[in-house]
């Protein structure tokens, strides 16, 4: 594998971008993005045993364990340094150690999957703003979407395949899972780049920042129907499909062409012309969700849905990958951004999901259907819209004080 290498730091103390970063990564993000496709099937998994209110319950859970999860590394960076491929190895270890015994107990099981999206994730932002500049952005989030899809869907169609095998066999399922975060441990570190600990300097500074303000709106459409859309898709996908295992083979049956047509197309992505492929990804999101909602009435659509949006969502992906990053653009450490811009984000979620449910519970599950899918499709085009008007707004005098203070890429 890949051998261990300390990033250089340039005379400003940025840390340059390493030769073939997503090379030296491969082994991260595919043990990464395999074991994150447990979020789809734990959300059917739920809805299939107790209903709405059971997956309500659980996504809360899920939120705030990957809201604690993903800002500990931080908190305790100043009395603890633990090393950012030790932090990698914890979140793969959550899991491993707990997914045999999640099966039928959805309070533990939003906290394994929620306590590992939040390690690892933490750990990756740590790696990728501190070593990828602005203008390698779209390539490098290209190249990780595709190799991202491509592992997700191999491990979609092996659990698919698993359940069918297996009379829909939850635990069966979640073992898989933990058998593939046991080889996370032990896989994801190599190759990693030797990083700065992980730690706090001032996050409260953050929030006086104009541009970080100003990035709020954006923040609260990005995510903040994230736990609505989780609820959405797992309730479309029961009421149209009935099993897990169809829910799987459907998801598996066009992402690779997604996947493909992004990476066929990596060349043409720049920062130039950013805002207009997220137009042409924003678009197609419209339509998937649209198509969800429309299965409220005919459950054949749904099928529809999944395979535009398989199609479509490595597009919109790599186009919300590199808004974020460049959102993360403000002044301040690396640390204090990721933990500050993370935490509003997980109060956003949760906020907006029991507002959510609190005014739909009592309705009937095609009604809270209907207006969830409004709710996304009208979240995804507002998201586009101050993406947009963001990016133009910002990326000059942002883009000059980041790389005049780090010579590539955030300061």
């Amino acid at each position: 594998m890949f051998k261990h290498e300390i990033i250089k730091s340039d005379a400003d103390g940025a840390l340059a971008p390493p030769p073939a970063l997503q090379r030296r990564l491969l082994p991260f993000i595919v043990a990464q993005s395999a074991q994150s496709t447990l979020l789809g099937f734990a959300g059917v998994f739920v809805y299939t045993d107790g209903g709405m209110a059971a997956a309500m319950n659980y996504i809360t859970v899920f939120l705030s364990a990957v809201l604690i999860s993903i800002t500990l590394p931080f908190a305790l960076g100043r009395w603890w340094r633990m090393p950012v491929g030790r932090v990698v190895q914890a979140g793969f270890a959550l899991p491993a150690l707990l997914l045999p015994w999640a099966a039928g107990r959805p309070m533990l099981l939003g906290v394994t999957v929620g306590g590992y999206l939040g390690l690892t994730w933490a750990a990756r932002h740590w790696i990728e703003l501190g070593s990828v500049g602005d203008a390698e952005r779209d390539a490098y989030a290209t190249r990780v979407t595709v190799l991202s899809v491509v592992a997700s869907l191999a491990t979609t169609l092996l659990v698919s395949g698993l359940l069918a095998l297996t009379a829909e066999a939850q635990a069966v399922a979640l073992r898989c899972y933990a058998v593939l975060a046991l080889l996370g441990c032990w896989l994801a570190t190599r190759g990693l780049p030797v990083m700065p600990h992980m730690c706090l300097q001032a996050p409260w500074q953050l929030l006086r920042q104009p541009a970080w303000r100003a990035s709020l709106p954006l923040f609260a459409l990005e995510s903040g129907l994230f736990g609505v859309g989780l609820a959405m898709s797992a309730s479309g996908a029961v009421a149209a499909l009935g099993k897990a295992s169809y829910y799987g083979w459907a998801a598996s049956a066009a992402t690779l062409a997604g996947a493909l047509a992004l990476y066929r197309l990596r060349h043409r992505r720049h920062a130039g012309n950013r805002t207009a492929w997220m137009a042409l990804a924003c678009a197609g999101m419209v339509c998937a969700q649209s198509l969800l909602g429309a299965s409220a009435w005919l459950p054949a659509l749904y099928l529809a849905h999944v395979l535009v949006q398989a199609a479509v969502q490595p597009f919109w992906q790599a186009s919300e990958q590199v808004l974020n990053q460049r959102v993360m653009d403000t002044h301040g450490a690396l640390g204090d951004r990721i933990v500050v811009r993370e935490f509003t984000l997980g109060l956003l979620r949760l906020l907006l999901l029991g507002l959510f449910w609190a005014a739909v519970r009592q309705w009937p599950a095609q009604q809270v259907l209907i207006l969830g899918v409004g709710l996304m499709v009208s979240a995804t085009l507002l998201e586009y819209a101050v993406g947009r008007h963001w990016l133009k707004r910002h990326s000059g005098s942002l883009a000059a004080a980041a790389d005049a203070a780090a010579g590539h890429g955030p300061t």
